[in-house]
């Protein structure tokens, strides 16, 4: 049989869906392309060629210049890629960047004009096209020293790190961004009827913290909270880029098949997008 070609993102954005139709693309580390309702997102697009990184990007940045909008949920380097940030600017792209308030002049320094940049703050949702988008805090750190918290402190009370959820016509995904399982998260996914969770399993551990990486929550506490908000599918993700903070997503499936088995673990392909469509629930 003849190998047939690598995906492309124009593949991606050429794929029909259908109304409550979910295209989801892992890009690696956090990084996801999601397509509905007429709209294609793309959330904290880790796509810089070079460096540490163990895998390629799935395609060249300048191919996806065309995005409708760019969710970034913090402004570390794999969430917040400087060089996607650029390339963006030099292409003249009108694509809309999402970044939590308190970054919103670092985005900017890179070249992506102040009328192309939403503010985000957790009580301030917005729509990009039809697809409504709700911040919520993320748990986390610009280094060890404020770890793990809002950044509020840092920030004159705004909060610096963010997940976002987002209903792309009745498919509810929640990208967490780097986060810890912090109390009451699983209630507010709850009351959104979250159906598809993107969480990171990496975990922390005092070696990793020595070395200034700001950790995540583990697999078993992914899961754990993936069931708690009532999800249907959990992806994990940030595990798989560095070498130095690694995680699998084997432990998060071996945990919910023993403790959640109403839970499902999705461990898509870096290599080419795949179709969700949440399901209605017979009455």
């Amino acid at each position: 049989m003849a190998q047939r070609r690598p995906w492309s993102f124009r593949d991606a954005a050429a794929v029909p869906l259908g109304a409550g139709e979910l295209l989801l693309w892992w890009l690696g580390q956090a990084g996801f392309l999601l397509r509905g309702a007429g709209v294609t997102l793309m959330v904290d697009p880790y796509l810089t060629p070079a460096g540490a990184r163990r895998f390629p990007p799935p395609f060249p940045v300048a191919d996806a210049a065309g995005v409708d909008a760019v969710l970034v949920t913090h402004e570390h380097g794999d969430h917040l890629d400087v060089d996607v940030a650029r390339a963006f600017a030099a292409a003249g792209s009108t694509t809309r960047w999402v970044v939590p308030e308190p970054v919103v002049d670092r985005l900017a320094s890179l070249g992506i004009r102040r009328e192309l940049i939403e503010p985000a703050q957790p009580g301030r949702p917005f729509t990009v096209g039809p697809v409504r988008v709700d911040p919520l805090p993320a748990h986390h750190g610009v280094d060890m020293t404020d770890a793990y918290g809002t950044g509020e402190e840092l920030s004159g009370g705004l909060v610096r790190f963010l997940g976002y959820v987002v209903d792309l016509d009745g498919t509810r995904v929640y990208h967490s961004g780097d986060c810890l399982a912090y109390p009451g998260l699983a209630e507010e996914l709850a009351l959104r009827d979250v159906h598809v969770v993107l969480l990171p399993v990496n975990g922390r551990d005092a070696e990793r913290e020595a070395r200034g990486i700001v950790g995540n929550m583990s697999a078993e506490e992914a899961v754990d909270l993936a069931a708690g908000a009532g999800a249907e599918v959990l992806v994990p993700m940030h595990w798989d880029m560095f070498e130095g903070n690694p995680g699998h997503p084997s432990r998060a499936v071996a945990v919910a098949e023993r403790d959640h088995p109403q839970l499902s673990v999705l461990v898509p392909s870096r290599a080419r997008p795949i179709g969700l469509h949440r399901l209605a629930r017979p009455a």
